[in-house]
């Protein structure tokens, strides 16, 4: 078991292009942290710094306190799970699982054996031990890899995508798998995805990344819910968030934003102004954010419920809710209603916003306007 710090590590491939940029991190002893966004972000550059696959720049990597940055891969007792399995086609399984066990120095026949067999159990593939890679399916093939990363008992277990190439149904079996191993082993685990699905299911934080840094790093409910900027708050979701250029309106007792010509008063305990932000002036420029999720076709029972038409331009049936593309006043924007599968493209709907679901978010800096309250 290991905690991890990244110190100012920084990966600088010249002629201005970084993959890592002065990155500060830590991930606790025991902990699932997933680091998650798009290609190219930094994710799965992070992951190999961390492995000891390349050499940072610049920075320092600690396991324990202990600086790793000089070691080599194989002396940092890691493990690491890749997208496309890497297993010996001429190996079976039970041997693929047993290789990295090869090199390890006054390790019996029957201690390689016996570790093998309870790593099988663990994986439910201790019926496939005698066949080959080609004779596996898909999801086979990665138990088998995650296998051959769990026989070493290493302090970290790494994972880049490694179910990218699975179908959805087996890619949500092996989630369920990698998470009961988190809580067998007990041990450090980072994951890289561009998966947000797997983000939440799995982490017990989540770091949203982009262009080589960390840009929030909280729980999946924080990073959905209380998101700290435009980049993170459009990432995380799907659909994801509608942003609105809107304007604030100082009112006699509080503050509204007024979003496609409607107003809606802003609960002031939520936002730190007047006079804390540049931006929070009377008819002063702010984007405004609201998850498709939090448009409804109803009234919002308990709150200062706003209501206003919009004309459905395209929808997409998704089983018992409904995707919906929508305009107002020549904004387009998105919908998500459940069990509303009868709204048609063509009709007008009236949409309900609970206003305390509104983010806000400078104009200039892109950063949240909102102080969530814990």
């Amino acid at each position: 078991m290991a905690k991890i710090e990244l110190k100012n590590v920084t990966m600088d491939y010249g002629k201005g292009i970084k993959g890592l940029d002065n990155v500060d991190l830590t991930i606790n002893d025991h902990e699932f942290l997933v680091l998650l966004g798009p290609s190219g972000c930094g994710k799965s550059t992070m992951l190999r710094v961390i492995a000891g696959l390349i050499r940072q720049t610049d920075g320092q990597v600690l396991f324990d306190d202990q600086d790793v940055t000089g070691l080599d891969a194989r002396e940092r007792n890691v493990s690491m799970v890749f997208q496309n399995y890497a297993l010996y086609p001429h190996l079976n399984v039970f041997k693929n699982i047993a290789f990295p066990l090869g090199n390890i120095k006054k390790i019996t026949k029957e201690e390689i054996t016996a570790r093998v067999e309870e790593v099988a159990k663990v994986l439910d593939i201790e019926d496939i031990l005698n066949r080959r890679p080609r004779e596996l399916s898909g999801g086979q093939r990665q138990r088998v890899a995650l296998g051959r990363a769990m026989v070493r008992n290493p302090v970290v277990f790494l994972f880049d995508e490694p179910l990218s190439n699975l179908d959805t149904a087996m890619r949500q079996e092996l989630r369920e798998v990698i998470a009961d191993l988190h809580r067998r082993l007990n041990t450090t685990f980072v994951y890289v995805t561009h998966d947000q699905a797997e983000a939440m299911q799995l982490g017990d934080r989540v770091a949203v990344m982009d262009e080589g840094k960390i840009i929030q790093l909280g729980n999946p409910q924080e990073v959905y819910n209380e998101p700290n900027c435009v980049y993170s708050a459009g990432f995380v979701g799907s659909p994801k968030m509608n942003f609105f250029a809107s304007r604030f309106i100082k009112k006699e007792a509080n503050w509204a934003v007024k979003i496609m010509g409607n107003e809606f008063d802003i609960p002031t305990d939520r936002i730190p102004f007047p006079g804390d932000d540049p931006a929070a002036t009377d008819g002063g420029r702010v984007i405004s954010g609201i998850r498709p999720e939090d448009l409804r076709l109803e009234p919002v029972e308990g709150a200062a419920d706003v209501s206003f038409a919009a004309n459905v331009v395209k929808t997409v049936p998704m089983g018992a809710g409904l995707h919906a593309e929508l305009e107002t006043n020549g904004t387009h924007f998105m919908a998500v209603f459940q069990n509303h599968t009868d709204v048609a493209a063509g009709s007008e709907v009236t949409l309900h916003v609970d206003p305390a679901t509104i983010h806000l978010f400078d104009p200039e800096t892109e950063k949240t306007l909102i102080r969530y309250q814990h």
